[in-house]
């Protein structure tokens, strides 16, 4: 219980801290000084995003480049590409889901002939 309340004390005191903390800077602070702090920090803002975006633009282009020459290193040339394996992947889980369905069927109408193997 007193960690409670010394947790509760200390976030009551740092949000006064805070709030009359901002009441002061808007009180003595030149607007100059505020406004240029302000310019500041969003010229940096959209600085950080540009960066930001080119990175994330030139790390998918060298993912993607890895990601082909990768497959053409492990890929057999008898197997094709990517895409056609991928493409007999489904073709095969689309059969064996008919195969499933096929045994299931049977299954129930051995159940309603009333045959026990």
């Amino acid at each position: 219980m007193a960690r409670l309340f010394w947790v509760a004390t200390g976030s009551v005191a740092t949000i006064a801290v805070i709030v009359k903390g901002r009441a002061a800077v808007r009180r003595y602070a030149p607007a100059t000084l505020v406004d240029r702090a302000a310019a500041t920090a969003q010229s940096t803002g959209e600085t950080l995003q540009d960066v930001a975006g080119s990175f994330l633009t030139d790390f998918r282009t060298a993912r993607d480049e890895r990601a082909k020459q990768l497959a053409d290193a492990l890929l057999a040339p008898t197997q094709g590409t990517v895409d056609d394996l991928r493409e007999r992947r489904e073709h095969a889980a689309d059969r064996a889901t008919a195969q499933r369905y096929a045994a299931d069927v049977e299954d129930q109408d051995d159940e309603e002939l009333g045959y026990s193997f």
